[in-house]
């Protein structure tokens, strides 16, 4: 999905030559705070739904935006990947933070995935420092917004509504949650397998 949107996003960039891809980087941070401060609203009126999932789009645009702007006018920098990576990891927990305190969610599920949201992001920069390649394969960045822009729909028009499993109340927040858990955790192990292996492949080369 990742290649998806640089490949739509493309286009959109060639305009944006004069814009410091830094700029984008921190539009995409301000974007995603918000869109986790709307989440913490629906408390207040479920509209905050669909104004945490449009944010959250846009803080994604953002982002995909600065390193294709990035590359397409030779303005790399070690100083926009570190920015990059560190705004990426903010946005993540400002809007789980934002679900996790939504309407009708129990906090211990949004608090699980923030922590596993946290691990699969830093086994793929662990990855990237131990192999010198950046795994994007299972659930990305992009995939996961993507998610939370349909649940932000889905949301909004099923306000109110619960599902009883097991004696235990669950909203639309915590199921959509706990399926992100269940993949999230999937996912961890498939990138925790495939850098154990790479690693110990290289280990094996240079005995």
């Amino acid at each position: 999905m990742r290649r998806f949107f640089v490949t739509i996003f493309s286009p959109l960039a060639r305009f944006l030559g004069r814009i410091n891809p830094n700029v984008l980087t921190v539009l995409s941070l301000l974007l995603g705070i918000l869109a986790g401060i709307s989440f913490v609203l629906t408390r207040r009126s479920a509209v905050y739904f669909l104004a945490g999932g449009g944010l959250t789009a846009l803080s994604g645009m953002a982002d995909s935006l600065d390193g294709i702007v990035a590359r397409m006018y030779s303005r790399v920098t070690k100083t926009g990947d570190f920015l990059d990576h560190f705004a990426d990891r903010l946005v993540d927990v400002a809007i789980l933070a934002g679900l996790t305190f939504s309407n009708g969610t129990h906090s211990t599920i949004g608090f699980t995935l923030i922590i596993l949201a946290l691990l699969h992001s830093y086994l793929g920069t662990q990855m990237e420092a131990t192999l010198g390649e950046r795994s994007y394969k299972g659930t990305g960045k992009a995939e996961l917004f993507v998610a939370f822009v349909a649940f932000s729909i889905a949301a909004y028009f099923l306000d109110g509504w619960t599902l009883n499993m097991a004696g235990v109340r669950m909203s639309p927040p915590d199921l959509f949650m706990a399926v992100l858990c269940g993949a999230t955790l999937i996912s961890l192990f498939q990138r925790f397998k495939r850098g154990l292996l790479a690693c110990i492949e290289k280990d094996g080369k240079v005995k």
